[in-house]
């Protein structure tokens, strides 16, 4: 407990006023913000892991955006297993895109565990809702996207199309990563999918916007956008 009062006393020090209403807006949380950049939180976690973590994590109220993402960030620098104990509560108290998208590049264990964790995935993803499922997209996403893994990413994204304006933005920047990375297959997905014409012209939108993408492809694509 001391531990966590301490951080929280830290965090309130480091918090910024202008930060705080940018970030507010943007993180779009219903949890207090403080103001607390994220490579600051970052290097908080970092130092947190050094000492007695256990008393941060287990004392933790969840009550501010910033508090919450710390915890997110300790946790994803844990062994699997200790990861893996702590990961439900953290999602089960998140509410912002940012506490996922924050803590998804942070995590460290699952590159060394990654079949294990790719069967974790598949058992949840057709049950889970809201940024829990987020989080499961943006890991296939961040870890397991290669042309082995395609065809089942493209079932199981358009399964989870529909359930939510964040599930479906993580669907959309999904779609435009594995544009760049498998420009063929990802095409085939686009003609033939049943995506929501939402999720879809999301994805599309996305494509076009990289810098990666020759200009004749973006206009290709432009063809496949639908009409709401």
């Amino acid at each position: 407990m001391r531990l966590y009062i301490q951080t929280l006393n830290k965090l309130k020090e480091l918090s910024d006023e202008k930060y705080r209403e940018f970030s507010s807006k943007i993180a779009n949380s219903k949890k207090q913000f403080l103001g607390v950049k994220i490579p600051t939180l970052k290097i908080l976690a970092k130092e947190i892991l050094k000492v007695n973590y256990v008393d941060y994590l287990n004392a933790c109220e969840f009550k501010y955006f910033e508090d919450t993402l710390l915890f997110g960030l300790i946790i994803a620098g844990l062994s699997y297993d200790e990861f893996l104990s702590r990961l439900p509560t953290y999602l089960d108290n998140i509410d912002s895109w940012s506490h996922v998208d924050s803590f998804v590049p942070a995590i460290k264990s699952v590159k060394k565990k990654k079949d294990d964790f790719f069967k974790i995935i598949k058992n949840q993803i057709f049950t889970a809702k809201d940024f829990h499922l987020r989080f499961l997209i943006i890991c296939l996403m961040d870890f397991y996207l290669s042309e082995e893994n395609l065809d089942f990413i493209f079932s199981a994204i358009s399964k989870c199309d529909g359930k939510g304006y964040y599930v479906d933005m993580a669907i959309a920047w999904l779609i435009s990563v594995a544009f760049v990375k498998f420009e063929v297959k990802t095409f085939n997905f686009i003609k033939n999918c049943k995506l929501s014409n939402f999720t879809l012209n999301k994805a599309i939108s996305k494509i076009r916007d990289s810098f990666r993408v020759s200009r004749e492809k973006k206009i290709l694509l432009q063809n496949y956008t639908r009409k709401n």
